[in-house]
């Protein structure tokens, strides 16, 4: 053929527009352009040399190729096409026959040079080859090159050569078509199976014909890798044809669009036409590229790699059992699906090249293919195929190869990935452009479940891998779906939730040979699916759900699918109890502040307090990404709740307990949550309906009670559950549920422990208050609750019975305490049955008491538990309380008695706290109480205190100091109960034992009492007042008032001595000075025992009533006289006598303890003036008026006492006013006998014991003392002879005087009438001197020892009144709330009101119910507000808080109640501010609720409620109790206990009890908190010790006598009573007391 054939070919072929176009550097200068172009001239002079060897022209041939751009080759090679063929072939035949002696590998990279030059012949010579130029000789030369004898770079040349002489020939023949399929050779990949692999062609081989000859031989054999290469040039090829394309495009559209810029508009149109004409060609020209080598690779490559697809295509015979049945090498399988991941995704055409499954292109070459398949196939044993694939067509091959993409290991995990990603792109994208029709949902099937096969694939070694494409479908296939889903059509949407269902099951079930998987991957692929379904909303398909729940049950064995369900299940429960349960903004604005006022003070809590658990929190996905409606959530929720409907068919026992604590949560949730809901929403027909939580889960936590022992935990919990739902405050269950509960109650009560587990234990912890509910049918229940209880309290072995367990069992036997005497004629069937044989007999409420005491006595001895022991002391005391409301049984009475006074002593403070305080409670009911368990109790404590005090002096004792003060106030709350103690013989044993008590608390040993007792001194006080007949008697028992003072004052100076002591004291000395600092809290509570003995014994309550146990009368009340009454007066009437009293006081202090003085007050009538005493000490101010009475005759006229004294010597019993009485005895005979004087002898003998021991004293004589002496002076006699002549002589001279001159004339005037002298005037201080000096106190020795004046001074006015205002006894208020049926708010509960019923909507408010007034009536006694003189616990007198309040006071105790219901509502006040300022400040509330509710402990917000007593009426009589603590701040008081069920006799009195002791218990935690007597006596020491005066007495008297001070009043000294209200002088409570004269001395005026 000659070099200028064909050479008007004017276009470039597919074929050269996929090669590399050599193009100059751009950057090139000219001058090196020209060089190459030089160069370029000289190296194609040597190729056109037709003198030279083939070898040089191949030379000069490539050197000008390489210098030359496109054009200037194309040129030269069509003009000499021969010569440069012949000079590729002259030059090949040298290095084929072997001729060429050089290096092996410079031979190689020859040969590869003429390959690379046999490429460029093709593509610039294309139209002479495809017409047939040297087509002969092309083919010798690549069979030579294809021979598998070569070695690997000759084969993949000369490959890539045939591949493009195979599109130059555009349709090659059946050799060419032959050599191209036997080039590969898959004898390598056989290896990796285990089947025979039998292939229908050999491979191309040069030896097979001894005329072939073998280019360079290979020293190996062909490994997999070499084939892999070999196979991707195909594909290699292919996408650089493509991309050429596509480059050709995009450089047509930049030419198009310079075009477009330089010409006009209508250049412009012609060349967008041209831009569209060129990208049609060129996509016509891309599909048909693809076309080509996809008919090719189908026709001869993929029946041997994908036989069975190719068979359901009829690219083979079904008998055909070549190539690789089971599936395509992995190698191969990589190569294929990676570059048509590629090409579909880039290309549009090629995937509506497999989409419209046009296929008629490749009929010839099938038919030519199936014809050399069926010669060269000897098989005739077809392999059955293990899956089909769907459709017919091209489209099914390309399911064939990502079914096998999804098949292969995980070390291809990219493979996968990029597979699953084209497939998801081709058939879940998009899919509204398919046009499938009823195919696509089948294609999508098969393409959703093939990516199964990924999570079973082996991961061993690949576990990272694994989890890798496992997440990679999770996160970009199933989310998709999800996304999309409510888009999506309704076949697809089934097919989405099935996927992700199976995929899920497939990774997680059993069967998977990979057993482990990772906790990220498993987390997510359940939490996906189930989100994807609980999104999908698909409520009305039944059929669906059960195959979710059906498979879901397959993976069970996997805690965290069970962990997973139940996030998903808390969700979807939130938002319903959102839907259902909303909470109103009041709601969710108080649960931010109880948050808040939580964080800073503490939540009171209960015994049945139980940890709520933190909030879960809410998942955006299903909360906010999802539109709920209630059926819809609803229908939703039961579906998630279905997974467990065969909860009890769960195998293993940890997944059933993770399963039933997700049922147990969603329980405890919505209980909460009824809790908290407005109780109006409850009763709206409006809204929601609530839950029946039982009728919900019921059916499941019975049925997991019926479970063996297997499942004991997950029993466990659904017990509790059971417990928790039953035993509540709620409308209560039918019979028919009450009646299935008792049954397994009871079963599970008397079952055997397992693994150290016992059933009844998370009974007991979640019903104790099921006898305190009043269930109908609940008693049933007491025999085994008893047997139970007293097992686990009184078991001793390995088991070890929880805190908790035992707590909770003694909370239970407390709630019992009032049952028998409630319902004494009840006796209850026992229940108690294993294997049909029964526990015990019936129980009788007799026994009953019996195993109480048992219990709560064994439990107190030997729980270690200090909580425990001090619930069991409170619950033994009311029970002893409550035994003395009936016929009671002394011999248990003096067991309980017996228990709680053996842990008086307690080493645990708090035990014996407890035990104190709970037999001071006992003795309120000291009317009811047997006078041998009085005297049991009293003379217990006493005997405690005398054993336990010498061991804690002696620093032996383990008891605290505390406990025995707390001793001493015991006995003060005896004895301020009832003056018989002090009366009554029976108690003499015990006075005698307490006065010890004291004296050994205060360290006297039988220094001050003697053997007297303290009725004796009472006795010789009052006979001494009534005997008293003259002013030297009266003064001697005005001196007897300060008996009291100076006990304690010698007391106080026994202390202080020791203080005083010099540093050079012995060490004993030293020690009893450390124990007199030591004991100072037991002295402290001796001395207010002490004190109150003397003070408040047969004097309270005080003639004013109970509210006044100090004097309210100050210095400064009732000094002067009116003046304008003065000046009103009648002329007839004589002016008053001028009163000139002084108005400054004279302060003293007494034994440095009693803070006293005496003020000057004008009479009434203004005929005189009283002199008032104060005195002031630790228990309060007490006030005297003193008058000087002299009409003695008057008053012994008017007075019964001459009657009864005349003639009788016997005692008499006089009852005075008050109905105190007195022993009067007459001392006084009416003959009285005088004897003769006896001659006294003692000074005689005294004179002679002088005389001997002291001669110094004697006379000159020598003469004893006791003899006259003679020795007198020689003239004495006449002295006395001459003095009695003087004598007798004046005698003599008056007896000769004239008696009628003697008396003629009166010594003075002219009259013998006597003047009557005149009245004395009022002067300075005259009553106070008088009093001052009746008293003794001024007496000289007494301003010296025991009295000391105090400096008056402005700032000793301000410490008196501070003084004053500090109160004697302890001073409470306490809050009352009602709450009505129905009020959970609190403005609903502040608007509760007695006095008016009214409210601003013209309805009535909430009023108190008739058994709460009672109750209330109980807790105190009624007392106008406007009048009442005790403390007012900041309650208004002007009846802006009400007109009544409840108060309650003894000697010890003063106590306030703010009732809301007795003070007045304010319409206009939403906030009822006035009521919530009382009861939101108190510390202890009261809460009488009638709710069908519990009370929430935080319906008032404040921080200051540290204590709530609550108190539930119940149907069966009795009334429930509830107490809530901030346990931070309160110990645990009583004698209420949380739980307890009291009767109505007792109510009142234990809760007001129980809110004293709870008030006093914070009080006392309190940091620096003093009792009101120690307090009081700190006070006055700090008075004593700044303003004592270091007078002498000559100034001390002055300042009686002359009533003036040293220093002006400047303000009047004003103080109140001891809640601080302070009385004007005016007022009658002032005036009062002192107005009446009294009409004996010294009667006290408070």
């Amino acid at each position: 053929m000659s070099s200028t054939a064909n050479n008007s070919q004017s276009s470039q072929s597919p074929v050269a527009m996929s090669l590399p176009v050599p193009t100059s550097s751009s950057s090139s200068s000219s001058s090196e352009k020209t060089k190459e172009k030089e160069k370029a001239k000289k190296k194609l002079a040597v190729f056109l040399d037709i003198n030279l060897d083939s070898f040089k022209r191949f030379k000069g041939l490539s050197s000008f190729i390489a210098n030359s751009d496109e054009n200037e080759i194309d040129k030269v090679f069509k003009e000499n096409s021969y010569q440069v063929y012949q000079t590729m072939l002259s030059t090949f035949s040298s290095y084929e026959l072997g001729t060429y002696k050089g290096k092996h590998s410079y031979a190689e990279k020859e040969v590869l040079k003429l390959m690379e030059l046999l490429k460029r012949i093709l593509i610039h010579l294309e139209g002479f080859v495809k017409k047939g130029w040297q087509v002969k000789s092309i083919v010798n030369v690549l069979e030579k090159m294809l021979g598998i004898e070569n070695v690997q770079t000759l084969r993949m040349s000369g490959f890539s050569v045939l591949l493009i002489f195979l599109e130059v020939m555009e349709k090659p023949d059946k050799y060419k078509l032959e050599l191209f399929s036997s080039v590969i050779d898959f004898t390598p990949f056989t290896a990796d199976y285990t089947n025979k692999i039998i292939f229908s062609r050999k491979v191309f081989s040069a030896a097979s014909e001894m005329k072939r000859f073998i280019v360079m031989q290979s020293t190996e054999q062909p490994s997999k890798e070499d084939s892999t290469k070999l196979f991707e040039q195909i594909f290699i090829h292919t996408d650089k044809k493509l991309n050429s394309a596509n480059n050709n495009i995009n450089n047509v559209n930049v030419n198009n669009n310079n075009n477009n810029n330089n010409n006009n508009n209508n250049n412009i149109n012609n060349n967008n036409v041209n831009n569209n004409n060129n990208n049609n060609n060129n996509n016509t020209g891309n599909i048909n590229v693809f076309n080509f080598w996809f008919e090719l690779i189908k026709a001869y490559y993929l029946p041997v790699l994908y036989p069975s697809i190719c068979k359901q295509n009829g690219l083979l015979t079904p008998e055909d059992t070549t190539g690789f049945i089971s599936n395509c090498p992995y190698e191969l399988q990589v190569v294929v699906i990676n570059y048509l991941c590629s090409w579909i995704t880039n290309h549009k055409q090629i995937k509506e090249f497999f989409f419209n499954n046009n296929s008629s292109d490749s009929s010839t070459l099938l038919s030519t293919f199936s014809t050399f398949t069926l010669n060269q196939n000897n098989q005739n044993n077809p392999t059955a195929l293990s899956n089909i694939v769907p459709g017919k067509g091209n489209i099914s091959i390309l399911l064939e190869i990502f079914k096998q993409s999804c098949r292969l290991p995980l070390k291809y995990y990219e493979v996968i990935k990029k597979s699953i990603q084209t497939f998801k792109y081709l058939f879940l994208e998009n899919t509204k452009d398919l046009e499938f029709g009823e195919e696509l949902p089948i294609y999508q099937t098969f393409i959703l479940n093939e990516m199964l096969h990924v999570f079973e694939a082996e991961s061993q070694n690949f576990e990272k891998e694994r989890e890798a494409i496992g997440t990679y479908i999770i996160d970009c296939v199933y989310k998709y779906l999800i996304e999309h889903y409510h888009s999506m059509t309704s076949e697809l949407k089934e097919i989405s939730l099935l996927a992700m269902l199976q995929g899920t099951v497939t990774l997680l079930r059993k069967s998977n040979p990979n057993k482990t998987v990772s906790i990220s991957l498993e987390q997510n692929i359940v939490s996906t699916t189930l989100y994807g379904w609980i999104k999908s909303k698909e409520i009305s398909n039944k059929k669906l759900w059960d195959q979710f729940h059906q498979q879901f049950e397959e993976i069970y064995h996997r805690p965290e699918v069970i962990k997973q369900i139940k996030y998903k299940l808390l969700q979807v429960t939130l938002v319903l109890k959102e839907l259902i349960y909303p909470l109103s903004q009041r709601l969710i604005t108080k649960k931010v502040k109880d948050i808040r006022n939580t964080a800073k003070g503490g939540e009171p809590r209960s015994l049945d307090h139980q940890e709520v658990p933190s909030e879960v929190a809410h998942d955006p996905s299903i909360h906010q990404n999802i539109q709920w409606d209630v059926e819809t959530c609803k229908a939703i929720w039961h579906c998630l709740l279905d997974l467990f409907r065969n909860l009890s068919k769960i195998k293993e026992p940890t997944i059933h307990e993770l399963a039933t604590q997700i049922i147990v949560d969603i329980v405890d949730l919505f209980i909460r949550t009824e809790q908290e809901v407005e109780f109006s929403d409850y009763l709206d027909e409006n809204k929601p309906k609530h839950l029946s939580l039982i009728n919900i889960f019921g059916a499941r936590l019975f049925d997991t009670c019926q479970l063996d022992s297997k499942y004991t935990k997950g029993k466990v919990l659904a017990l509790g559950c059971l417990c928790r739902l039953v035993c509540r405050h709620h409308p209560q269950y039918p019979i028919s549920v009450l009646s299935h509960f008792y049954s397994v109650i009871n079963a599970a009560m008397v079952s055997p422990a397992s693994n150290g587990i016992d059933l009844s234990w998370s009974i007991i912890l979640n019903s104790s208050n099921i006898f305190n509910l009043s269930i109908p049918g609940a008693n049933i229940l007491i025999p085994t609750y008893l047997y139970k209880i007293k097992v686990i309290l009184t078991l001793k072995g390995e088991i070890t019975i929880p805190l908790e367990v035992r707590k909770k069992c003694i909370v239970i036997i407390n709630s019992l305490i009032f049952y028998p005497n409630q319902f004494p004629n009840m006796d209850i069937y026992n229940q108690r049955e294993v294997k049909g044989k029964l526990l015990g007999n019936d129980l009788t409420m007799s026994e009953m008491k019996k195993d109480i005491v048992e219990i709560l006595s064994v439990t107190l001895k030997s729980d270690k538990s200090s909580e425990n022991k001090v619930i069991c002391v409170w619950g033994l005391s009311v029970f002893l309380m409550e035994e003395f409301n009936c016929n009671f049984n002394q011999d248990l009475v003096n067991e309980i008695v017996d228990e709680i006074t053996n842990h008086t002593t307690n080493i645990d403070t708090t035990v014996a706290r407890a035990a104190l305080d709970s037999l001071s409670s006992i003795g309120l009911i000291f009317k009811k109480l047997s006078k041998p368990t009085i005297q049991k109790i009293l003379v217990s404590l006493c005997t405690s205190i005398l054993r336990v005090l010498p061991e804690i002096e002696a620093g032996t004792s383990s008891t605290a100091e505390i406990t025995i003060a707390s001793h001493f106030h015991c006995l003060l709350d005896w004895i301020s109960l009832d003056n018989s103690i002090f009366d009554d013989s029976s108690y003499a044993e015990f006075r005698g034992l307490m006065f010890r008590c004291i004296e050994e608390g205060l360290g006297l040993k039988d220094e001050m009492w003697s053997s007297n007792s303290f009725s004796n001194i009472l006795k010789q006080q009052e006979a001494a007042a009534l005997n008293a007949t003259d002013s030297k008697d009266m003064k001697n028992v005005t001196k007897n008032l300060t008996i009291k003072k100076n006990v304690i004052s010698k007391i106080n100076d026994k202390f202080r001595d020791s203080g005083d002591k010099s540093p050079n004291t012995s060490s004993t000395n030293q020690e009893e000075d450390d124990s007199t600092t030591k004991f100072v809290v037991i002295h402290d509570a001796c001395e207010t025992l002490l004190n109150h003995c003397l003070n408040f014994t047969h004097n309270f309550p005080s003639k004013q009533g109970a509210e006044f146990i100090s004097s309210m009368i100050d210095e400064e009340d009732d000094k002067t006289l009116d003046i304008d009454e003065q000046q009103q007066q009648p002329s007839t009437t004589p002016p008053s006598p001028p009163t000139n009293i002084s108005p400054l006081p004279l302060f003293c202090v007494l034994n440095d303890n009693a803070l006293i003085s005496v003020v000057e007050i004008p009479k009434p009538n203004g005929s005189g003036s009283y002199a008032r005493l104060f005195i002031r000490d630790a228990t309060g101010k007490y006030v005297w008026n003193f008058d000087c009475d002299y009409d003695l005759e008057n008053q012994i006229k008017q007075s019964p006492l001459p009657s009864l004294l005349e003639g009788t010597n016997s005692n008499l019993m006089v009852l005075d006013s008050n109905q105190n009485s007195y022993h009067l005895i007459n001392k006084y005979s009416n003959d009285p006998v005088v004897k003769p004087v006896e001659k006294d002898e003692k000074l005689n003998q005294l004179l002679e014991n002088l005389s001997v021991e002291h001669p110094e004293c004697l006379s000159v004589q020598g003469k004893f003392l006791n003899q006259p002496l003679n020795c007198l002076k020689p003239n004495l006699v006449d002295i006395f002879t001459k003095n009695q002549n003087e004598l007798n002589a004046f005698i003599q001279r008056e007896d000769s005087l004239n008696i009628l001159e003697k008396y003629a004339l009166p010594p003075t005037g002219t009259s013998w009438n006597a003047q009557i002298p005149d009245k004395a005037k009022p002067i300075i201080s005259q009553s106070c001197r008088l009093l001052l000096s009746y008293l003794g106190f001024l007496d000289v020795n007494i301003y010296t020892n025991t009295l000391r004046q105090l400096e008056s001074t402005n700032k000793l006015s301000r410490a008196l009144t501070q003084l004053d205002i500090t109160p004697g006894r302890e001073i409470l208020k306490i809050g009352v709330i009602y709450t009505s049926e129905g009020q959970d708010d609190q403005k609903l509960i502040l608007r509760n009101d007695q006095t008016k019923q009214y409210n601003s909507q013209g309805g009535t408010n909430a009023y108190s119910s008739n058994l709460y007034r009672q109750f209330v009536d109980g807790l105190g006694w009624p007392v106008e507000l406007a009048q009442h003189q005790g403390y007012m616990g900041g309650l208004d007198r002007k009846k802006t808080t009400g007109v009544y309040a409840p108060y309650y006071a003894t000697p010890s105790v003063e106590a306030i109640f703010h009732d809301i219901t007795l003070m007045p509502t304010n319409p206009t006040d939403p906030q009822q501010i006035h009521k919530k300022r009382h009861v939101g400040n108190d510390i202890v509330n009261i809460i009488w609720s009638e709710h069908i509710r519990d009370y929430n402990s935080t319906t008032i917000t404040s921080q200051f409620n540290d204590a709530l007593v609550i108190v539930y009426p119940l149907p069966n009589g009795l009334f429930r109790i509830q107490i809530y603590r901030k346990e931070s701040k309160v110990p645990l008081f009583g004698p209420l206990i949380h739980g307890m069920a009291v009767n109505k006799e007792l109510l009142p009195l234990l809760v007001r009890q129980t809110a004293i002791n709870a008030y006093r218990y914070v009080r006392h935690n309190t940091p620096n908190y003093s009792k009101p007597y120690v307090l009081r006596k700190f006070r006055i020491k700090e008075i004593v010790d700044r303003y004592a005066s270091d007078r002498n007495y000559v100034d001390y008297i002055h300042s009686v006598a002359s009533g003036s001070s040293n220093f002006l009043i400047t303000a009047p000294i004003t103080s109140g009573p001891s809640s601080a209200t302070t009385s004007s002088p005016s007022s009658p409570s002032s005036l009062t007391p002192s107005t009446t004269p009294p009409s004996t001395t010294g009667i006290p005026s408070i």
